[in-house]
C-alpha cells in the first residue's frame, strides 16, 4: 500500500512565538501546545513541546521544541530550526520496520504518545531528511 503524507515537521527554538508567526503571517492555526517526554533510549528522557496546524488545504505541519534530552532533532542537526523531517502515515507500523531494515535503513528513533506510534529513518539515500514513520491509534 502506498505511504500518505502525514506532516512536514519543524524543529524550532520557541514554539509559541514560531507558530504564532506562522499564524499571523500564513493564518494557520495551532493545537496547544503538548508536552511530551519519553524514555531516550540510554536511561535518560527527551523532553519536547509539540504542536499541530492545519493548512487551508489540509496540510498538517509539526511544531517540535525540544526542551531537554537527546532527541532525534538534537542529535542529527544540532540547535539548527527549520524542517526536520516529512512524516508518512502507515498502517502497520511494525511490518514497516522490518521490510525497511532488510533495506538497510537505520533506524535512529522512535516513540509513542496517545495519538501515534512512529519511528524515524535516516539513510544517505534520502538526502539528508530524516523521514518519519506512523502509525495513528484509533481515537
Amino acid at each position: 500500500m502506498a505511504m500518505r503524507l502525514l506532516h512536514f515537521g519543524f524543529a524550532v527554538r520557541d514554539i509559541e512565538a514560531t507558530t504564532t508567526a506562522y499564524r499571523d503571517l500564513f493564518r494557520i492555526e495551532w493545537a496547544p501546545v503538548a508536552r511530551y517526554a519519553l524514555p531516550d533510549g540510554q536511561g535518560g528522557e527527551q523532553v519536547s513541546l509539540v504542536t499541530h496546524g492545519m493548512t487551508g488545504d489540509g496540510t498538517e505541519i509539526e511544531m517540535v521544541q525540544t526542551v531537554s534530552g537527546d532527541t532525534v532533532d538534537t542529535r542529527w542537526f544540532g540547535d539548527r530550526e527549520g524542517v526536520s523531517h516529512v512524516a508518512f502515515q502507515v498502517d502497520d507500523l511494525p511490518a514497516e520496520r522490518e521490510r525497511l531494515a532488510l533495506l538497510g535503513v537505520e533506524i535512529v528513533g522512535e516513540g509513542s504518545a496517545p495519538r501515534a506510534d512512529w519511528f524515524f529513518v535516516r539513510d544517505d539515500r534520502l538526502g539528508g531528511t530524516l523521514v518519519q514513520l506512523v502509525q495513528l491509534n484509533p481515537t
